[in-house]
């Protein structure tokens, strides 16, 4: 008997059909994986299944049991857990606090035995952190190693870990994944959403992949190649790796000097016309201030920031956040860096927006990177995926002579990955200048003819002759040496 059966579920957001008849079966003691291109309905499946939207059609059976699933408590109730892309701890609280939150507690529970009951469910799983620590003090691969705790803390026995390798380093992520085989041991059913198919074909027992909201297939991983399920996933080949641009570096187009700012300890960086200059790193060491000073929005404390060829255009590493305004439409949102630019000729004429022509550059950026909605939806109602095609789609859309691309492809699919580097590259070949700022090392390798490591704030080349996963991957974590 399946552990977790979902059975023709449907959803629908306004005119978007998100699931048209999808399925699931989770065995007890398995690693399945769900993969999908972008809009595909993985997110509303999974939400379905953690009562954070209910489904208009079909059921949902944990243990045979047909089950209403209204609310993440009651999915808690039910023993299915749910681990976010984006951390929930409390940064504020310790590691013991934010272990036992929501737990119910006596009404006064003593600090020694709050500290130890922690350190009982740390040592369970092997988890070697203090209860005392504050949240914020982790590394970010104890963050997310302390958010899978926390859930199976709770007793689930159906654990959802949604993209968990994201914001990773290379050895942090392998160990991750080297917990997953573990969780199965003990009896825990683990699904695994991730765009990363080698992730999928190293540890999962079973796939199934979506497409336009419908199950298309579910199969053995043992020896499918990564390659089958993309052609699985997209229904055609998907392209190979690229290479970074083979073309010699122009002027001077961005330069950094002595660049301070709180969260950052004297950058110097040039960046020249035809390059990509990838910047790795793991989340939390500067790339959110580098990406505000170069946005205009961070004043600098102290060194110089001089754009040398302008325009400049941020494609942000926050969609919700700062990339887009969430209740404007898709073609408002791809207005809105003319609007800002106090209404600039090609959608404005003498300060007034022009109604045709915004659904014209809507309609032709929605055909050129696959936006799967029409101008006037609201950005609100596409999926994660969709939301990054549409900042992606705005910054390119002035043709920046400096472009700052902030993890421009997190959350994408592999075949609109492989699309937007593409893009970035033929942006470099056109004599762009490109500032890479990305957490993905294969993305980095890909892209960047040359490549910096962002660590705790501060700066540091890689040599050419020594660019290597295993290099750049100590770098990041601080063990570079010389």
């Amino acid at each position: 008997m399946p552990r977790v059966a979902l059975r023709d579920i449907h959803k629908r957001f306004g005119s978007t059909e998100a699931l048209r008849g999808a399925n699931l079966e989770l065995a007890p003691g398995e690693i399945h994986a769900v993969l999908g291109e972008n809009g595909a309905g993985k997110s509303t499946l999974v939400r379905a299944l953690y009562g954070l939207v209910r489904p208009d059609r079909g059921e949902i059976l944990i243990d045979g049991v047909p089950r209403e699933i209204s609310t993440p408590r009651r999915a808690l109730e039910l023993g299915i857990g749910l681990v976010h892309q984006h951390f929930m701890l409390v940064p504020a609280l310790t590691v013991a606090e934010n272990l036992l939150l929501g737990e119910p507690l006596p009404a006064f529970l003593r600090r020694a035995e709050l500290r130890a009951r922690a350190r009982e469910i740390l040592e369970l799983y092997d988890l070697g952190l203090d209860p005392d620590a504050p949240a914020d003090s982790l590394a970010v691969a104890e963050r997310q190693r302390l958010e899978i705790v926390r859930a199976l803390a709770r007793g689930v026995g159906v654990l959802i870990l949604d993209e968990p390798t994201a914001v990773l380093a290379p050895s942090e992520a392998a160990a991750l994944l080297s917990l997953l085989p573990r969780l199965r041991e003990r009896g825990t059913t683990v699904l695994f959403i991730s765009h990363k198919l080698a992730e999928i074909t190293a540890v999962c027992d079973r796939v199934t992949v979506l497409r336009a909201g419908r199950s298309v297939a579910t199969r053995p991983v043992a020896g499918l190649a990564a390659a089958e399920l993309g052609r699985w996933m997209v229904g055609e080949a998907l392209p190979p790796p690229g290479s970074p641009p083979a073309m010699a570096a122009g002027a001077p187009a961005l330069r950094l000097q002595d660049l301070r700012v709180p969260g950052l300890g004297g950058i110097d960086l040039e960046l020249r016309a035809g390059e990509v200059l990838a910047i790795a790193g793991i989340d939390g060491n500067g790339q959110g201030p580098l990406e505000e000073v170069l946005a205009g929005v961070l004043p600098i404390g102290s060194g110089t920031l001089e754009v040398l060829r302008p325009p400049l255009a941020v494609l942000s590493g926050d969609r919700q956040r700062t990339g887009l305004v969430l209740d404007l439409s898709i073609g408002e949102n791809l207005a809105l860096s003319e609007a800002a630019g106090a209404g600039r000729e090609r959608l404005y004429r003498y300060g007034f927006l022009r109604s045709s022509e915004l659904q014209r550059v809507a309609r032709e950026s929605i055909a050129r990177f696959e936006i799967r909605g029409a101008p006037d939806l609201q950005a609100r109602a596409l999926s994660g995926g969709n939301q990054q095609k549409l900042c992606v789609a705005r910054a390119l859309g002035g043709e920046p002579r400096v472009l700052v691309a902030v993890n421009p492809t997190r959350g994408l699919d592999v075949a609109a990955t492989a699309a937007v580097r593409e893009e970035l590259r033929e942006r470099a070949r056109a004599g762009a200048a490109v500032l890479l700022i990305s957490t993905d090392l294969d993305e980095v390798l890909e892209l960047g003819t040359r490549v910096c490591v962002l660590f705790r704030g501060r700066l540091t080349a890689v040599e050419p002759e020594r660019r290597t996963r295993e290099r750049i991957g100590e770098l990041m974590l601080g063990l570079g040496g010389a």
